[in-house]
């Protein structure tokens, strides 16, 4: 029976994550602006000078700048893009060299090799223009791998069964040690990890579906934290915002992971689930949070701060977070694409020239092109230096 109810929690899961799929950092100076007391936004009502690329059916995760190159992860496999040709490009998939389409993140190791981590395949890393898969034998703890990080000393795995860290040869499994909420005592908060950062003195930092998690590799510590420690906006916040019945999440299997409050029936809010991360200069954590809004948690003080709709944000399920080359924080949500200068936040759409809504991924180029992954495809966009905005189409 116990095995029944966990084979039906992982298909669920996995349903759950097939729609992530088929919907959804650069380097830059990084986030280091003061706060203010109280944020708000504005809805741009300005058209962006803007490129869109539709991709048909897939729909852009991830994305990664390599020099002239830019990598995609879709739900229909790898692309690499050379961004100084419009058609040059490669397509890497299940037909010539990856065990799944789906491409969940994309990282660059100390050899500039390319890393993916998919949607039921495990890894796959590029080396001498060749491709080798990674998967469960070789010690990995889950084929779905949804994040990948590089330190000094170690590669790190966010799976959904929990974390795996990698010292030496990747090909040996001696090499490998897992982390999972029983082998730490729950110091790992959940075995669902989507998210990794490395922050100061030896701090990492786990973004799960059941909260953050904080593991200190020379004391060999752990730490975590909720929505009871103030994660997420509070559900009377972001109630009238995160309707299912307004809102383009209704009828997708997100609706079916509502968090057990009553009266919430049609509200999609999850906020102990961490979907996207990012740790800025000031070792101030960014988590973007599926329906409870933005959250910014201070390791110093052990405090949360959220930000929703209310606060100017377009929309509660952030999505993706980077920096810009200026030192502004850049948000990706399920209503467009946001900037962040500590005190406002300035809003883009479809309607401005976004090839949709949904903003899985940000990612700035070398030429200060501002990339958004969303639906069925990207839009490019040019990053002004000077002003600090996007370009317009009444610019001149």
């Amino acid at each position: 029976m116990f095995l029944q109810i966990q084979l039906s929690l992982r298909l669920v899961r996995i349903i759950f994550c097939l729609f992530i799929i088929t919907l959804f950092h650069t380097e830059g100076m990084a986030f280091n602006k003061p706060l203010a007391k109280h944020s708000k936004g504005k809805n741009s009502s300005h058209i962006l000078k803007s490129d869109n690329f539709s991709l048909n059916a897939r729909n852009v995760k991830v994305l990664k700048s390599q020099g002239k190159f830019l990598w995609m992860g879709t739900s229909m496999g790898a692309i690499k893009y050379d961004t100084t040709s419009i058609e040059n490009y490669i397509v890497y998939d299940n037909r010539n060299s990856l065990l799944s389409n789906g491409i969940f993140s994309i990282s660059i190791d100390p050899k500039s090799q390319i890393w993916l981590g998919t949607y039921g395949g495990g890894l796959s890393f590029l080396a001498n223009k060749k491709w080798t898969n990674i998967n469960t034998p070789q010690g990995l703890n889950d084929a779905f791998v949804y994040d990948i990080k590089f330190n000094n000393t170690s590669m790190w795995i966010a799976t959904w069964s929990g974390v795996n860290r990698v010292k030496g040869d990747p090909l040996i499994s001696e090499s490998w040690t897992s982390f999972t909420v029983k082998n730490t005592n729950g110091g790992l908060i959940d075995n669902w990890v989507y998210a990794i950062e490395f922050g100061e003195k030896s701090n990492i930092w786990f973004g799960t579906e059941g909260g953050l998690s904080l593991y200190n590799e020379k004391t060999k510590q752990w730490a975590h934290w909720n929505h009871k420690n103030g994660l997420g906006a509070s559900h009377e916040i972001v109630l009238n915002d995160n309707r299912l019945a307004t809102d383009s999440l209704k009828g997708s299997h997100h609706s079916g992971q509502v968090i057990n409050i009553p009266n919430t029936e049609n509200v999609a809010y999850r906020p102990n689930y961490i979907v996207s991360m990012y740790l800025d200069q000031l070792n101030r954590l960014w988590i973007g949070t599926w329906g409870g809004g933005l959250s910014m948690f201070s390791p110093e003080t052990e405090i949360f701060r959220n930000y929703t709709v209310k606060d100017g944000l377009p929309g509660n399920y952030i999505l993706a977070i980077n920096e810009g080359p200026d030192g502004n924080l850049w948000i990706g949500s399920n209503k467009g694409l946001s900037m962040f200068d500590g005190t406002f936040f300035q809003n883009n759409a479809e309607k401005n020239g976004l090839i949709s809504n949904y903003v899985f991924s940000i990612e700035f180029d070398n030429d200060n092109f501002l990339w958004v992954g969303g639906h069925h495809g990207i839009t490019r966009l040019k990053f002004d230096m000077q002003s600090g905005h996007l370009l317009r189409q009444d610019s001149e």
